[in-house]
Order: structure tokens, then C-alpha cells, then sequence
């Protein structure tokens, strides 16, 4: 029986350009290429006798205009691009975007690939009129490696394109964002299967083919939190807060998502734009240029006293979602005094970060009810000093396990149920982080202060 530990594994980084105020692009052949390079470091690695399948996770909200035969011709428009906030805000600010957001599940934002083909579309963008397909990242792999134009329910729900309750292209989202169905990928159960064909991948074509499901539902399934009342935290370069559900879960407010896992099992929740990207700005362009940003965190969270002697800051250095959808908000450090260091400085924007996840804590909870445990994934565990100034922000106990992306482990989960294979994930380490009492007062005034902060500011973005 599979254990659910990692015996190989493989990572290629690629970049991410910004060649306008909004824009945030990628290359989906480098993206594609990354892929192939890694499939076959990994067969490298293993005996692939003993492997029984591939399975596919991938991230949210992405879009190229693709030809025929799959070739891009648009750059990837990533979830951070927001350069259609214009059409975004009129859609949210109508009784029309309301419907959209209960039917698809996706709230109405631009990173919702919905927004991106409305600018397009409004835009007069050429490749609007001559696509033959507009797809994700997963979806443009998918092609390369099988000659499909296939999309899992679940990135599918995270379009704004998708009707969740019906499993079907929504009428009303196609109307408004100009394309018709024939221009998107046909939609398909996460289990759905192929066969690489690839002639790069030869010896991987023996083997199923999982389609797979989003990372972020993935994450949900990968950290063992499908329970009713178990509520994850990921915090990485962006970050989410979500809780998974047997029905869609309807916010008035229309705070949350409503991700679709499989069809029959829901991931609603909210995201934060600003992770650790927040502090890598930060290390980069303001921090000693001998600091790294373990080192950064690490002594601004020994050094520095809760609340930052008076220093505020917030975060949203990438516009935000959850729980404000706020486009144009940006970053802030309000009170600064002579005393403020660049210590303070890290301190409060890490801060801000916390305060921005109990924000959105706080409007899961409203809708799905209170939890009983808190699993928190990402980047962030690798600082355990920023794990424990969560725990004292929420004045909650965090559950943090050792082990490897939950995102991967859920789509392995995915690929053995699908093949019949029982799957028992590997007992790893955990850390418990408990709230400070002797902080948690700070705390408390700190958000109400942050949220007081962005109220007042708000319309000035």
C-alpha cells in the first residue's frame, strides 16, 4: 500500500514579467518546457516499473490565446495581472456580476480570466479575433503532451466561466465575455484520464495520465483538511484561506470563492495577493544587502516588540482579493516615527500580512462556521518565528506538519483513488504553535487598527 512518501522529486524555476503598471506575464512555453524538463529528471530518478500513474496540478486564473495546433499567441496573463480592473469593477458594481459570482463560483477580480477576455475583447486586442481557443497554463501542457484541449472541473470553476451547480460553460459568462464555447477546452472530471504522446516522453507513455485539479483544492486535499471543520491556511508567494464543503457555500458578501475538487466536493475560501512576495520586495529593495530573508524575518521578529512601537503597514503591494477585491489598493506604512527602524519596518509588513489573514479568517468563518483546527502550509513554515506571530495575530493554535507540497500529495491522493490503489499519507512531524497571552492584547488593537487604517485610505487608491 502506498505510504504517501516522496521518493523523488524535481523544480524549475521560471520568471515572471511585469512590462507595464498591471501586467504580470509568463511564457507558457517556457512554462511547458519546465514540465517536460521535470517529468523526465523525475523518470530519471525512480523505477518506473513501480510507477502507476501521472497526475497534474497546476495554478489558477491563467490565459493565453492559442491557434489550431496550441501555439501561443499571447503571452500568459497570470492571476497577478490586473490590467483589467476597469472592466472588473463595473462588472462587480452590477446586479449582473452578483449572478455571475453565484453561478461560477469566481468572484469578479482581475484575475478572473472572465475579466482578462472582457479587456481583450474591449481592448481590440488582434489574437481576441483570431484565437482559436482561449486556455490555462494546464491546459496548454495538457495539449502539448496529449494533443487534447481538455480542462478539469476544477480550473474550470476558477475561470468565471463556469457554471459549478450545472458543470457546464455558463451562457451568461460567455455572452459577456464575447466567445462562445467552441473557443474553450472541453470540461472534464478531475479523474480523467489519457496517455502522454509526446516523442520527448517516450518512455512515459505507458502510463495513465491524470488531469488532475487546481492547486488550491489540491492543497485542501494534500493536508488531510476535507473534514467539516478544519480550516487550512497557505500563505507562499500569494496565500488562501479556505474550507471545504460538500455544496457550494452562498456569501452575500461575495467574499468567497467556490472552487470546484471534484463534482461533488467544494473548496470555498478566500486569497490574499501579498505572501511572501511582500517580503521579498522588501529584503530586495529596502533591507541591508547582506540580509536574506530568513535572516530579515528571523531578527525583525526577535527584535522588535509586538505592534511595531506604533508602526502600521499595509501589505497590498499587489492590489488585493479577499476579503475587499480591491484592485487598486497598495501599500502603506502609516505612523512612522524616528525611532522606526528597518527592522520595524519588516516587523509591521509582516504583520499587516497576519492581520490581512485574519481578515479573511474572520469572513470564511462567517459563511462556513467556526473551526476546530487551523493546518498552515507554504512558504511560511519555513519561518517559525511568523507562524507564531500568526498564532498570537489570530489567538488561535496553528497546526503545522512537516512534509513535502500539499499540493502534490493531493493530486498523488487524486491519481491512486483513481486507480483503485489505497493511499495512506506518510505520518509525518508535526509543531504545534500556540498564541503568546502576553501579545495577544497588541494584537487585538493592531487589526482593528489595520482594518480602521484601510477604511479611511480606501478611496484614495
Amino acid at each position: 500500500m502506498p505510504a504517501g512518501s516522496v521518493v523523488a522529486q524535481h523544480q524549475v524555476f521560471y520568471p515572471t514579467a511585469f512590462p507595464k503598471p498591471g501586467y504580470a506575464e509568463q511564457d507558457a512555453n517556457e512554462i511547458c518546457n519546465a514540465v517536460i524538463n521535470s517529468l523526465q529528471a523525475i523518470a530519471n530518478q525512480i523505477n518506473l516499473s513501480e510507477a502507476v500513474a501521472i497526475s497534474f496540478s497546476s495554478a489558477m486564473h491563467s490565459l493565453v490565446a492559442v491557434d489550431v495546433n496550441g501555439r501561443a499567441l499571447t503571452p500568459l496573463i497570470t492571476w497577478a495581472d490586473t490590467r483589467s480592473v476597469a472592466q472588473a469593477n463595473q462588472l462587480r458594481n452590477s446586479d449582473e456580476g452578483v449572478t455571475l459570482q453565484h453561478e461560477t463560483g469566481t468572484p469578479v477580480h482581475p484575475m478572473s480570466p472572465l475579466c482578462k477576455l472582457i479587456w481583450m475583447r474591449e481592448s481590440g486586442v488582434a489574437e481576441f479575433r483570431s484565437a482559436y481557443k482561449f486556455i490555462s497554463i494546464k491546459e496548454f501542457v495538457w495539449h502539448r503532451l496529449t494533443g487534447e484541449f481538455k480542462i478539469d472541473y476544477s480550473i474550470a470553476s476558477a475561470t468565471g466561466l463556469f457554471d459549478i451547480h450545472q458543470q457546464v460553460w455558463s451562457k451568461k459568462a460567455l455572452k459577456r465575455a464575447g466567445i462562445s464555447s467552441d473557443q474553450l477546452s472541453e470540461a472534464v472530471p478531475s479523474t480523467y484520464q489519457s496517455f502522454i504522446s509526446l516523442p520527448a516522453l517516450k518512455n512515459l507513455h505507458h502510463l495513465p495520465l491524470l488531469i488532475g485539479a487546481s492547486d488550491g483544492c489540491l492543497a485542501q486535499l494534500g493536508s488531510n483538511a476535507m473534514q467539516p471543520g478544519v480550516l487550512t491556511i497557505t500563505l507562499g508567494t500569494s496565500g488562501a484561506v479556505r474550507r471545504s464543503a460538500s455544496r457550494q457555500l452562498h456569501d452575500p458578501e461575495g467574499r468567497l470563492f467556490n472552487y470546484l475538487l471534484t463534482g461533488d466536493e467544494t473548496v470555498a475560501g478566500g486569497a490574499t495577493n501579498n505572501g511572501t512576495a511582500v517580503m521579498d520586495w522588501f529584503v530586495r529593495e529596502m533591507a541591508k544587502s547582506k540580509e536574506n530573508l530568513q535572516t530579515t524575518i528571523s531578527n525583525a521578529c526577535t527584535n522588535v516588540a509586538a505592534g511595531s512601537e506604533g508602526l502600521l503597514a499595509l501589505p497590498f503591494l499587489q492590489g488585493e482579493r479577499a476579503p475587499i477585491y480591491n484592485p487598486k489598493a497598495r501599500g502603506i506604512f502609516f505612523n512612522v516615527s524616528m525611532q522606526h527602524t528597518q527592522q520595524h519596518f519588516a516587523h509591521a509588513l509582516l504583520e499587516g500580512i497576519c492581520y490581512e489573514l485574519k481578515w479573511i479568517t474572520e469572513s470564511v468563518e462567517t459563511v462556513c462556521g467556526p473551526s476546530d483546527k487551523i493546518v498552515v502550509s507554504g512558504g511560511i513554515t519555513r519561518f517559525p518565528e511568523w507562524v507564531q506571530m500568526l498564532a498570537d495575530v489570530l489567538n488561535r493554535t496553528l497546526f503545522v506538519t512537516a512534509g513535502h507540497d500539499a499540493s502534490a500529495l493531493g493530486a498523488a491522493y487524486l491519481a491512486f483513488k483513481a486507480q483503485g490503489i489505497s493511499f495512506q499519507r506518510e505520518a509525518g512531524a508535526h509543531t504545534l504553535f500556540k498564541p503568546d497571552v502576553a501579545r495577544i492584547q497588541s494584537y487585538e488593537q493592531g487589526y482593528r487598527q489595520f482594518k480602521m487604517l484601510y477604511e479611511a485610505v480606501k478611496n484614495l487608491f
